[in-house]
């Protein structure tokens, strides 16, 4: 009996131990569950020191063309050719629009058979002068001249009537705009289309006199202006997009009203967006008189702990992490926020998403 129990001891160890190495290799072939990935914040990314982070002014208005001319007939009838579109580019001399011509063209022949006579009366009296001094009277000789000089003027006159029957484009541009209808009953003066050249653009803006009794030195040219000041233009359609431009107008008189000076900035039609007249926008320029080190950031780029201290999300450029950053503030300038202390020139700081961000996190560069 006892070999027998002994028997069935070892039989049930044997399989209790392959039991446990069944469990093990199952246990031992599991794979791992995988890590899940790291989110990476996409955020707006700005380096202090960079266009957009120094002491600046900004000054809404809208986009102009440089050049721009109401067109109009000097002489009224009826249109008979109108060529063009609106949107269509037109070159210096293009035919924009004819009238009909018929009035004219017989008012000049008139004038043309008046001028003929009156020079002939005056070569017939001219002669008769000459072969007899006192068959005509000078005073007839005068009259005669008189006449012819008379029927030139009208001729000018008339031959002028004719050719403005045409209208021609006075620079090449764009056609911005018709006014009128085709084969429309126009009067002399009335406008009939709107002429651009977009290939630069302009934009006014008024200035407060605050702003323009501290602008650089007195007397200085247009283009040293333009160097200290480093305009921009910021339409509000692209606001990630910033256009240099150059001063090419300011006003020495102030508006007697908003007791503002308009200034006007030119600025080149960029060719990968369309940027048209009558859009929104904004002049950023550098403060002038104001100190270089001055940091100036977005306002929305700046968040508050629990104890009130500001701060902002400083960038690790290696990693890509971000870490608080305290800051002191100055006082607002627009939609900025001058930075008194905390930053310097180099330091990357998001300037989007700042409400999501913590610290440790990593973030990618958004790109728009």
């Amino acid at each position: 009996m006892q070999l027998r129990s002994r028997g069935r001891g070892s039989m049930l160890a044997v399989r209790l131990g392959s039991l446990a190495c069944l469990l093990l290799a199952v246990v031992g072939c599991r794979e791992e569950p995988p890590q899940r990935a790291v989110a990476v914040q996409p955020a707006k990314l700005l380096t202090i020191g960079e266009s957009g982070s120094g002491a600046a002014r900004e000054y809404p208005g809208v986009v102009s063309a440089a050049q721009r001319a109401d067109l109009a007939f000097e002489v009224s009838g009826q249109m008979i050719e109108f060529p063009v579109d609106e949107g269509d580019p037109v070159d210096k001399g293009a035919v924009l629009g004819r009238l009909d011509p018929r009035d004219y063209q017989a008012r000049l022949d008139s004038a043309i058979a008046i001028l003929r006579k009156a020079q002939a009366d005056y070569r017939r009296t001219s002669n008769l002068h000459k072969e007899d001094p006192g068959a005509i009277a000078l005073t007839r000789l005068d009259a005669d001249k008189r006449g012819v000089e008379v029927a030139e003027a009208r001729t000018r006159e008339a031959e002028k009537a004719y050719e403005d029957t045409i209208l021609r484009a006075p620079f090449g541009g764009v056609v911005g705009r018709k006014l009128v209808d085709d084969f429309a009953n126009v009067q002399a003066k009335q406008p009939i289309l709107v002429l651009q050249d977009v290939s630069h653009l302009e934009m006014v803006v008024n200035v407060p006199e605050r702003d323009f009794a501290t602008r650089p030195r007195a007397g200085a040219s247009l283009d040293e202006l333009t160097d200290q000041i480093q305009p921009r233009i910021v339409v509000s359609s692209l606001p990630d997009r910033e256009f240099p431009a150059r001063l090419k107008e300011i006003a020495t008189t102030a508006d007697p009203v908003t007791r503002t000076f308009a200034v006007t900035f030119r600025f080149a039609n960029p060719e990968d967006v369309n940027v048209l007249p009558g859009m929104t926008a904004k002049v950023v320029v550098r403060a002038a008189g104001g100190a270089t080190d001055q940091v100036l950031i977005p306002a929305h780029a700046v968040a508050a702990a629990s104890d009130g201290q500001s701060f902002v999300w400083l960038v690790d450029p290696d990693s890509m992490t971000v870490s608080r950053r305290p800051v002191t503030l100055g006082p607002l300038q627009g939609d900025q926020v001058q930075v008194r202390s905390g930053l310097g020139a180099g330091d990357v700081i998001a300037i989007s998403g700042v409400a999501v961000l913590r610290d440790g996190m990593q973030v990618r560069r958004f790109e728009r």
